[in-house]
Order: C-alpha cells, then structure tokens, then sequence
C-alpha cells in the first residue's frame, strides 16, 4: 500500500473553503481565504525595503546562479515600499530535490502573477528561500529517477561530512563525473538528454556547492518569471537575521517554553504537535569557524554548546558560555550563530514584506507551533497557503494503465506486488490454457466414442484411433508447451510494465512528488522548459485535491 502524505488537521482545516468551517484559526494568525486581509493588514506592518547594498549582493548570486533578466528585475524591485513578497522554500536537494520542491516553486510564482493582477498599486515578488544552513545530508544528498527498464533508479551522493556540516557550501567537486555517467547509463537518448547533461555539469562545476548547484537548476527550470532565490549564508540576511536572534538570546529559553505549551494546546485539541523542543533549548546555533553546527541549551544559567550527533568536539572539550555571551558574539560576528526550525521563518517573515508562505502538509504541522511566538517577538506572520499537489502520468505509464484495465486510482492506492496480482487477473490471456484442455477433452471424448462404433468392423481401426489419439495428445503437448512460454514471457513483461506503472507514480511506495526529481526523467523526456508549460496549466487553489497532469497533453 502507498504511503500518503501525511493529512493532518491542520492541514485539512487549510484546505476548507470557510475559515470558520474548521478551528484552523486556534493555531495559525490566517485562514487561506483572508488572504485578502491579510495584504490589508501587511501594509501597516512592513520592514524596510532592501537596501543598494543588500539587492547588489543578491543580484551577484543571481549573476552566478544564471538567472534571467526577470529575477534581477524583480531583486530591484524589492526595494520599493509597495512590494509584496510570497515565498516558499526547501533545502538544495540533488538535481532540484524532489518534485514538490518545484511545485513549490511554481505555485509561488503563479499565485505572485494573480495578486499582481488583483492589485495593480502593488508589486508581488516569488521568493525561494533555501535553508542552505540545514545539516541534514541525508535530505539532499539522494535522488531517485525511473530507467527505461522500469525499474527505479537510486543515486546516492557519498560525502565526507562533519556532524553538524551545513549542506549548502558542501563542495561536489568530481562527484558530478559519476552523476553525469550514472544518468546517461539510464536515459532514452532523447533530442533533450545533452542539454540536461550540459546543465548539470555547468550547476555542479568545480567551484559549487550543493547550494549553487540548486538554484543554477531552479532558476534554469523556471527562467524569466522573476523568481528570487534567498540564502541565510547571504550576508544581508544574516545582518538583518540579528534583531531576531538577539530577541531569542534576551530571554533565554522562553520561545521554546511557548512552543511547548502551544504543544500541549494543540495535542489537548486533538492534534498531535510535530516539534519536540526539551526545555532549555535555544532556538539558535551555534557555527564554529569550520562551519559546523552546534546546538544551544540553557543549562543552570549557562549556555551549553553541544555537538549535534554527539560525535564532533569544541576545542576538545564542552563548551559554556555566559548568558550574555550569544549576545557579544552575535555583534562581533554575526555568522557565528544560524537560524533553527523556529527562527527560520521568524527571519523569513521579519525581513521580508511577506503575505503568504507557500507551505507543505508537514509544514503546517510544526508552523501551527511557530506562530505561537510571533507576536512575542513582534514578526507579522503571512498567510500559510497549500502548495499544489501533482502526479505527472508520462505516456508510457498511461499505455500500460490502459492495456491491463488499471485505474489510476488503484495505481496509487495498491503497491507493486498486487498490481501486478491485479494486472494479471485483467490480462487478454487469462484462462487459455483452460481452454485448450478443455477443447483436447472434448475431442479425445468424441474419439473415444466414433472408435466404439467403428472398431467392431475391422480391428484395425482400433490401433489408428489410438495412434490418432496418441499424436493429438502430442500436438496438444507441444501447443501447450509453447503457448506458456509465451506467456511467460509475457507475464515478464508484464512484470516490467507494471513495476514500471508502480515506481512512476508511487516510487518506494512514496507519493511521486516526494522522491522524484524534475531533471530525470522529466526534463530529459520533455525538455527543461517542461516546468513551464505545467505552470500553464497549474491549478494553484488551496481548496484543489491533487491534479493529475498527463505529461503527452502539456
């Protein structure tokens, strides 16, 4: 059986059209039908727009990251008062992460065009935030894509990382050799497959990192439509990040307090909270000069850095610092500190004129938490809208639906084995061998009874029928024979088929959007623009279930 995405009751309270049809305003400031209020509302709590030096600096990125004239044009335009920002964003996976990363990204932009639209005296950028400081490698360093056998494709990134490592400087180097070689091993040689090659190779160049890497394919999947990537590893962003660490470092340990409560909230509403935070935690980590992360705790008055796995060392020993020590280093050193699950968006929403946040089911969980603190550290939180839900159906799955009688809604709902269980109850060749036993019966029977009426008359038409009946028996022998050889053969491909149908569309029994990339197979069977012409057709509503896209009709 597939597992789906997790569907909690927040984020189905998102997804109901009345904002008081659900309790969805308990945990979250905005129902996604307020949006309209909440652009009202936005206009009187605004930072301030990006300075020269601030838009220069992200313009550079974008100048290395190959973005379009659309995003440099956007990247000005966020310094003007009468911009509004709607963001989204995910770590710098391997070959643009999952798909859901690009929907995320395609929804921000189009959900940008219609405000743009609705209010003409208002200007809405698309913004990706990568969370570049993640050190999570296991969530950027796989990617999964179908082969022309059908089978599915696994490519893991080996890196030599340090606990606690951020994921967006890590170098790929040469590694991109094997990744390029292990896609042309397992691609149709398609018109398209040099240009993602190309592609490829130029994102992870020697000098990238997994971040670079990312954004140089997203920017090239979804080229001029103003898109504007932002990194916390900027230092712009770290400069203005500081005004919320400094709040978090003030009073030490209460934004964890208030999300624990929010916990106990929630839980006592029946739903269950998804950020565990012990006491003491503080909302912030610590970077060493290597880059590596540490976690904070208050610990008896004292701040206790503490390693993450518990496997790298400070100095040689563990490390405590004042209470008022975050605060020294965080003025002499900004980029001594990165931003965790509950500063993040605080930051995000702090230092951005944001309206509305493009969001994931397990996104809504742990910002249904997050917002309990907002008000504390006086952050205007935006309107948290679904993103869009999308299974892409290429055409040769879709051949193999219609030849074994599959819907696609048991293809997403039975796991590869019964499908193929079901696949051949279905099939054209079910029964024939039955019948071909049944029709060697009939006539060995109407012998039998034409030799009783016959072999009285001469005896030797007895010894013809039982030659007849022995040469029958050995043609039926050799039908047979052959008949379940090709069937078997059949049933292999079958076998492939189907297991082709299962790991397109519920790849290790994941929902599609979760592991597959947009680079393979897609950009290599449709092109890299084929993220566009899916925009066209998007539907970007937080009522709409999931949209099946029939990749033959883009």
């Amino acid at each position: 059986m597939v597992k789906p995405t997790p569907q909690s009751s927040i984020w189905a309270g998102l997804k109901t059209e009345d904002p008081g049809g659900s309790d969805i305003k308990r945990w979250l400031h905005w129902h996604p039908a307020e949006l309209d209020q909440c652009i009202a509302a936005r206009g009187g709590r605004l930072p301030a727009p990006l300075g020269e030096s601030e838009r220069a600096e992200l313009q550079t990125a974008h100048e290395r990251w190959g973005a379009g004239p659309g995003s440099v044009e956007a990247i000005e335009r966020l310094g003007g008062p009468a911009t509004r920002v709607v963001v989204t964003g995910q770590q710098p996976g391997l070959l643009g992460g999952p798909l859901y990363a690009l929907y995320k990204a395609l929804g921000t932009i189009k959900l940008a065009r219609e405000l743009s639209g609705r209010y003409p005296d208002l200007s809405f950028v698309p913004v990706f935030w990568v969370a570049s400081e993640d050190h999570d490698f296991d969530e950027v360093r796989r990617a999964y894509w179908t082969a022309p056998s059908g089978g599915l494709e696994q490519y893991l990134l080996h890196l030599n990382d340090q606990p606690g490592q951020m994921v967006g400087p890590y170098p790929m180097g040469p590694r991109v050799d094997g990744l390029i070689e292990r896609i042309e091993e397992t691609s149709f040689k398609t018109e398209f497959l040099e240009d993602v090659l190309k592609l490829v190779r130029a994102a992870y160049s020697a000098d990238a990192g997994l971040e670079d890497g990312f954004c140089r394919i997203l920017l090239r999947l979804v080229r001029d439509t103003g898109l504007v990537i932002i990194s916390p590893l900027m230092d712009w962003v770290r400069r203005r990040a500081a005004a919320i660490l400094e709040r978090e470092f003030s009073d030490l340990g209460r934004s964890t307090e208030r999300i624990i409560e929010r916990g106990a909230e929630m839980r006592s509403g029946g739903v269950e909270p998804t950020l565990h935070r012990p006491p003491g935690t503080i909302n912030s980590f610590w970077v060493d000069p290597d880059g590596r992360r540490f976690s904070l705790r208050l610990v008896e008055g004292k701040v206790e850095v503490r390693p993450i796995g518990g496997t790298a060392e400070i100095s040689g020993t563990r490390r405590l610092l004042d209470a008022d020590d975050p605060r020294k280093n965080l003025d002499e050193r900004p980029g001594a500190f990165s931003l965790n699950v509950v500063t993040r968006p605080l930051v995000q929403d702090a230092i951005l004129p944001t309206v509305a946040q493009v969001i994931g089911p397990g996104e809504s969980d742990y910002l249904a938490q997050v917002e309990a603190v907002y008000d504390s550290f006086d952050v205007f939180a935006p309107v948290r809208y679904p993103r869009p839900q999308v299974t892409l159906i290429e055409p040769r799955v879709d051949r193999n639906l219609r030849k074994y009688r599959i819907a696609i809604e048991e293809a997403l709902s039975v796991d590869a084995v019964d499908l193929i269980g079901l696949a051949q109850r279905r099939g054209p060749r079910e029964g024939e061998t039955q019948e071909i036993e049944r029709l060697r019966g009939r006539q060995v029977e109407e012998l039998r009874v034409l030799k009783e009426k016959l072999a009285g008359a001469d005896p030797s038409i007895e010894g013809a029928f039982n030659k007849l009946v022995h040469a029958m028996d050995k043609g039926y022998a050799t039908i047979t024979e052959r008949f379940l050889y090709q069937r078997q053969l059949d049933d292999e491909h079958l076998k492939r088929a189907i297991t082709l149908v299962a790991e397109s569309l519920c790849p290790t029994a994941q929902p599609q959007e979760r592991r597959l990339n947009p680079i393979v197979p897609f950009a290599v069977h449709y092109g890299l623009d084929w993220p566009m012409r899916l925009m066209g057709n998007l539907i970007v509503d937080y009522r709409e279930p999931m949209q099946l896209v029939y990749m033959n009709r883009l």
